[in-house]
């Protein structure tokens, strides 16, 4: 066996094919480590001229003499391979030294144990526990089995699989508020559209506000930047805006009058034949009440376009398409305008794009792992698993000391 540096096509296409890679350790990702500062290296393992065992090593100053570095989301091996773990963390030791490495940080892809949509073990489920037992065998410490959103990528995800599932069979499993979720946005009028990269600016300004409102730390305005560049240049990325045009609205509405109008006429006509017919009464009533809901709709959108102009921002969603999912990144909405349930419009959309190319694996992304309903964490996981689905936890992530007196002493200073 032999350690050594990957090319970048060396690297991407064992990372493309392999069956732990993701958008994290994809050099799209790797590309915005680099504009954010970050050192990056891609090294491996070959047996017999082949490629083993692929990981991004990502490394900044820490201790102002020694560098942290990072695995992210690797490493991309066999971890059945004892063999190959083992030859790999002596030699990646050795290297790390010479480099005045601190301490190795990996978080590898893989799932732990099989759970349900409620969170729950699912009996005689896939059991990957192998995989801490391994990397702890060959002296990475595991920090843990861990809840909660730490600073850190996410534990625990939610994802929704959808082979052989199309749209109408998708939208009938959800849950019934979803559903009634999906189906008001239609109604109301709510469109998706895809965002340029000259109107970034629409999504990072609802990012800060959205940050600001729920009291989370928002991301540094370049990383989003460099982020959504990488991944729509090359189409595995989509920022997509869902909005509200109110002239377009407002035209639909006054021709469902005229229609309503219309109908009315001729059912108001009928009954002066027949004055008693239940049937003609009966819809008579219901159209009224839809001239009248009609009404307060035309009222409620003049309303918002002299308040808020013609157009209406109401939700803006960044997503990942790569190696074979797609991935719910980042999302922002304008809470003026949360009753028009926008989120569940851009959710639609991206699933039946899914549906459409073919593409099996729907990830939500982060939950806390905290299954509790009084959690604030709770409402996250509540939208998610609406669109049904099951929750998954990652083995968690391992710590290889390489200066072990220097990390010891790093470790007491960070308290």
């Amino acid at each position: 066996m032999e350690f050594c540096h990957l090319t970048e096509s060396e690297y991407q296409q064992f990372q493309q094919q392999h069956p732990y890679g993701n958008f994290m350790s994809a050099m799209e990702s790797m590309h915005v480590k680099e504009d954010e500062g970050w050192k990056v290296e891609l090294v491996g393992v070959k047996e017999n001229g082949k490629i083993v065992l692929a990981t991004p090593l990502t490394s900044i100053p820490v201790m102002k003499v020694y560098r942290y570095y990072y695995a992210q989301r690797g490493f991309l091996m066999d971890y059945h391979r004892m063999d190959v773990l083992n030859f790999f963390t002596a030699e990646i030791k050795k290297y790390l030294k010479k480099q005045k490495g601190l301490y190795l940080e990996v978080d590898p892809n893989v799932l732990y144990k099989e759970r349900d949509i409620d969170g729950n073990l699912v009996p005689d489920g896939f059991d990957n526990s192998y995989v801490v037992e391994n990397m702890k065998k060959a002296g990475y410490i595991h920090q843990g089995f861990t809840r909660g959103y730490g600073s850190g990528q996410m534990r625990w995800i939610f994802s929704l699989y959808l082979q052989n599932r199309d749209a109408q069979t998708m939208l009938k499993s959800f849950h019934q508020q979803t559903r009634w979720s999906i189906n008001r946005t239609k109604k109301e009028g709510v469109q998706v559209r895809e965002l340029g990269l000259d109107e970034v600016d629409i999504f990072l300004d609802m990012m800060k506000e959205t940050a600001q409102r729920r009291g989370f730390e928002e991301r540094d305005r370049n990383f989003y930047i460099s982020q959504i560049k990488e991944f729509t240049k090359i189409n595995h990325g989509k920022l997509l805006l869902a909005y509200l045009d109110l002239d377009a609205f407002k035209d639909n509405l006054v021709q469902e009058q005229k229609q309503l109008e219309a109908e009315k006429a001729e059912v108001d006509a009928k009954l002066e034949k027949i004055p008693n017919s239940k049937k003609f009464v009966k819809r008579a009533k219901v159209l009224t009440e839809n001239l009248e809901i009609n009404a307060k709709k035309q009222d409620r959108a003049n309303q918002l376009k002299k308040q808020y102009g013609s157009v209406l921002n109401m939700a803006t969603t960044f997503f990942i398409i790569s190696n074979g999912e797609v991935v719910y990144m980042h999302s922002a909405t304008n809470d003026a305008f949360r009753k028009f349930y926008a989120p569940y419009a851009l959710q639609w959309y991206m699933i039946q794009y899914a549906i459409e190319h073919h593409i099996d694996r729907y990830d939500f992304y982060g939950i806390s792992g905290i299954f509790d309903k009084d959690d604030p964490s709770y409402g996250v996981y509540d939208f998610k698993r609406g669109f049904t689905g099951q929750v998954e936890e990652l083995v968690g992530v391992f710590i290889l000391p390489i200066h072990e007196h220097a990390y010891k002493i790093y470790q007491k200073l960070k308290g």
